[in-house]
């Protein structure tokens, strides 16, 4: 088996997208991500800040992996 089978997935979902549809990115060993957490993803266009909608032990679409998890603000702190 190699790395990438063994990577447990993140199914995401874009901003802009008004339909159901979700994109599965595989979550890279060490890296703690769950269902509601905003993460860095890299697409055709550069990087973006997706949410992640559920979490996959496997996917015959997956080919990327998650870049980083964004850091939530501290209650009350506004940049």
């Amino acid at each position: 088996m190699t790395e990438a089978t063994s990577l447990l997935v993140a199914a995401i979902k874009f901003k802009w997208q008004k339909d159901e549809k979700t994109y599965d990115y595989f979550i890279p060993t060490g890296l703690t991500v769950n269902v509601g957490d905003k993460v860095v993803v890299e697409t055709a266009r550069g990087e973006t800040t997706v949410e992640v909608v559920a979490i996959k032990a496997a996917s015959e679409m997956a080919q990327k992996k998650i870049v980083r998890v964004v850091e939530r603000e501290a209650e009350g702190e506004k940049a």
